[in-house]
């Protein structure tokens, strides 16, 4: 921040050529600096805090719906409802506590997708199970979490719903491991 000063060319070269997000802010007004600090400190924070929630696996229940198995095997294909938290390709899930299985893709409709919120009903392709073995209709299944990512998610702003299911993870791996999450 710079108050009624010029920036040298060649330390706005080095700004511009940051990779680091860094920002100068300059004026003749010192309220223009304050309000162009906060505008940005806003923003920065919002930006910081999405990419944290793209790299958390988050928790999430699903239920197998009845009668929407589509592929019983390589992979199962069934329809489910996102009863709490999100769902996304690649987690793994739990079923009883034991894990059961990968999500391989999701779809809705004729539109793939990434992931899927809570309320959402949607056909998910899971490796390793097979409808009739692991897993049956009306099954609930979990979104298995690591457990660094448990840590950050307790100081992470959750809705009740990814609160609930968190705690219920917590407890599943800490009957193996007493320290999971901490």
């Amino acid at each position: 921040m710079a108050f009624a000063t010029d920036i040298l060319a060649d330390a706005q070269t080095e700004i511009d050529n940051s990779e680091n997000g860094v920002k100068y802010i300059g004026s003749d007004i010192i309220y223009r600096i304050l309000e162009e600090r906060e505008e940005w400190v806003e923003k920065r924070t919002k930006e910081l805090e999405e990419e944290s929630r793209e790299v958390v696996v988050y928790p999430g229940r699903i239920r197998f719906l009845p009668d929407h198995t589509f592929r019983a095997s390589k992979p199962a294909v069934i329809g489910v409802r996102v009863l709490a938290g999100r769902i996304h390709v690649g987690q793994h899930l739990l079923k009883e506590g034991t894990r059961i299985g990968r999500i391989k893709s999701i779809r809705s409709g004729q539109d793939s997708m990434k992931e899927a919120l809570q309320g959402s009903e949607v056909a998910v392709a899971i490796d390793g199970v097979t409808v009739g073995r692991q897993l049956d209709e009306n099954d609930i299944m979990l979104v298995d979490i690591p457990a660094s990512h448990a840590k950050k998610l307790r100081k992470m702003d959750l809705s009740a719903a990814e609160e609930e299911v968190l705690e219920e993870l917590i407890e599943i791996h800490r009957k193996d491991d007493h320290f999971w999450g901490r």
